[in-house]
């Protein structure tokens, strides 16, 4: 679509971005956390939506075509398998995700809270010589293994993403050691030269597409001011907080749609642009009303399609625990 091409090419952006806000987000929670806390809260915020939307895009595929490849990635995409492939390709950054979150569960379980710095300059470190390494040679198979495939997950490449959100954290807490105010300018030099080559990369994609290229400097623009933005949330959180009640509702409910619509955007909202325009609608029209459909799917998984089946798990999780317990006394007695 010509007319909002370059509006929209700079999109992937929003996965560094959500890389940041999870770096945040998860330490923040993990902070207050016990272990086993820390991964049920994981598990009863990812799988209950991910069961949905796999399944959801499972119906779609399956009005095309259905096989045991298919089902494979259907099963792959519902238990999070990390290694892929998986019912839709944007399940990727889930195994990003639990990359991080295994990284951050081994500090809880092994009584390291306290040096969650030390992971987020770990993260920058290993990320900033991967990006060096990865620029020196970037023609390497050893080191694109780490770009291309599900190896990607290990967070050498997009390290400094989750980097820079653990640091950001540290600042609203006032935390930040000089060690650490290196890691940041590191971690964000880093960010900026990874966003900068993945937008050389995309752009050739787009090359080969569209016929001609686009400039990395929108992407690094739109990054830099989500940066800010989330910079600002959290400095500002107590002003926010004051806000009318419907007011954030509101944006807390936009929020949780955001996880259900990326699990559901692509593979759903191409087969609906195929079918819209296939009934002779503009393509632009077409759109929007894909995107209404799309959002629409989300709010419904986010306000009734999560929490019955989140209350079932926490079911499940109490259960559990109590026998655990039972069986913890019973062998004290003993």
């Amino acid at each position: 679509m010509p007319t909002i091409e370059n509006v929209a090419q700079p999109g992937w952006v929003g996965v560094e971005l959500f890389f940041v806000i999870s770096g945040l987000v998860i330490v923040n929670s993990a902070a207050s956390a016990s272990a086993l806390s820390f991964l049920k809260g994981r598990i009863l915020r990812l799988y209950p939506a991910v069961w949905i939307c796999a399944s959801l895009t499972l119906i779609v595929i399956a009005t095309q075509d259905v096989n045991r490849r298919i089902i494979k990635n259907y099963l792959r995409s519902i238990t999070l398998y990390p290694g892929g492939p998986w019912i839709d390709g944007q399940y990727w950054t889930l195994a990003c995700e639990i990359c991080f979150y295994a990284l951050v569960f081994i500090m809880c379980a092994t009584g390291q809270k306290t040096r969650l710095p030390a992971l987020a300059l770990g993260l920058s470190m290993a990320s900033t010589a991967f990006i060096a390494l990865l620029n020196a040679f970037p023609d390497s198979d050893g080191l694109t293994i780490f770009t291309e495939t599900a190896w990607r997950a290990i967070p050498f490449y997009y390290g400094c993403q989750f980097a820079i959100g653990i640091y950001i954290w540290l600042l609203s807490l006032g935390r930040m050691s000089r060690i650490s105010w290196v890691g940041l300018i590191c971690a964000l030099v880093t960010g900026a030269a990874q966003i900068y080559m993945a937008g050389e990369n995309t752009s050739d994609r787009t090359l080969a597409a569209a016929g001609h290229s686009f400039s990395p400097f929108p992407a690094l623009s739109i990054w830099v001011a989500g940066l800010i933005s989330i910079v600002a949330s959290v400095t500002y959180a107590k002003q926010i907080s004051r806000l009318p009640a419907a007011l954030l509702q509101s944006v807390k409910t936009l929020g949780s749609m955001t996880y259900p619509l990326y699990l559901l955007h692509f593979a759903i909202g191409v087969q609906l642009l195929d079918w819209l325009t296939a009934l002779r609608m503009a393509p632009l029209l077409a759109l929007a009303l894909a995107v209404a459909i799309v959002c629409a799917m989300a709010l419904a998984v986010c306000k009734w399609g999560e929490p019955p089946i989140r209350s079932i798990l926490r079911l499940v999780f109490d259960r559990l625990g109590r026998r655990a317990a039972g069986f913890q006394t019973k062998a004290s007695r003993v």
